[in-house]
C-alpha cells in the first residue's frame, strides 16, 4: 500500500518553514531600522529643501514599504505554511506539496534528480564557463515518462529546457528552493535513497523571471 503522506523522517524545503522566517525577521529589523532613521531625519531637519525633502521622503517610504511586507510575512506565515509549496525526498521518492496536497514521484519513476541554478547572462565568461554568481537554485526530477496524464497536480511543477545530460529528458519537475541552504539537506536525502539518480549541480536556462520562471 502506498503511503498518503511523507514519513515522518523526510527531509523538506518548504515556503514559511520556521527556519525560513529567520530571513523575514532579519528583515523586519532592517527595514525598520532603516525607515527609523529616514523619519529621524525629517524630524531633525536633515533634509534643508524640497528636492532634498521629495527625495527623502520617497526612499523613507520605499522603507516603509518593505517593513509592512516583511511585518506581514511574519504574521501570516504560521498560519498559511501548511498550504504553501514544498517538496519532501524520503523512501518512497519525492513529494510535491500544494494546498494541503501531497503528490508522490516514486524512485522507480525517476530518471535523474539535480539542482539547477541561474547565473546572469552579463557575467564574466572565461574558458567557456561563466564566473556569475549562482542564484535561484531548484530541485529538478527528471521522469523515466515524461508525459504526466491529464490533470495531475505535478503539472503545475512541470518545465521544459535542454538536459544538463543527454540521457535525461528535457521535461522536468522543477521546484524553486526558498533558501539556497536547502539544496544540501535535499541532496543529503537523495544520496540516502536513491543515490545514483543524483545529477549534481549544473546552470540552467537564464530568465528575467528567476526563480519564478519556467
Amino acid at each position: 500500500m502506498q503511503p498518503t503522506a511523507p514519513a515522518p523522517d523526510a527531509v523538506w524545503s518548504r515556503y514559511g518553514d520556521k527556519r525560513h522566517l529567520v530571513f523575514v525577521l532579519i528583515g523586519v529589523l532592517v527595514f525598520a531600522a532603516l525607515t527609523a532613521l529616514g523619519f529621524n531625519a525629517f524630524a531633525s531637519g536633515d533634509f534643508e529643501d524640497g528636492a532634498e525633502k521629495v527625495i527623502g521622503g520617497i526612499i523613507t517610504g520605499f522603507f516603509a514599504v518593505g517593513l509592512s511586507f516583511c511585518v506581514l510575512a511574519v504574521v501570516m506565515f504560521p498560519f498559511r505554511r501548511h498550504r504553501l509549496p514544498g517538496v519532501a525526498v524520503d523512501a518512497t521518492g519525492v513529494w510535491w506539496y500544494r494546498d494541503r496536497g501531497a503528490t508522490p514521484v516514486p524512485w522507480p519513476d525517476i530518471a535523474g534528480v539535480g539542482v539547477g541554478y541561474l547565473r546572469a547572462p552579463t557575467a564574466a565568461v572565461v574558458g567557456g564557463s561563466s564566473l556569475g554568481h549562482r542564484k535561484d537554485f531548484a530541485l529538478e526530477v527528471f521522469l523515466r515518462a515524461p508525459d504526466l496524464p491529464d490533470g495531475s497536480a505535478l503539472h503545475a511543477w512541470s518545465a521544459t529546457e535542454p538536459p544538463p545530460i543527454p540521457a535525461l529528458p528535457a521535461d522536468r519537475l522543477r521546484f524553486a528552493i526558498p533558501t539556497g541552504s536547502d539544496r544540501h539537506d535535499l541532496h543529503a536525502a537523495v544520496a540516502r535513497h536513491a543515490p545514483r539518480l543524483w545529477v549534481g549541480e549544473y546552470e540552467r536556462q537564464w530568465t528575467r523571471l528567476g526563480m519564478l520562471g519556467k
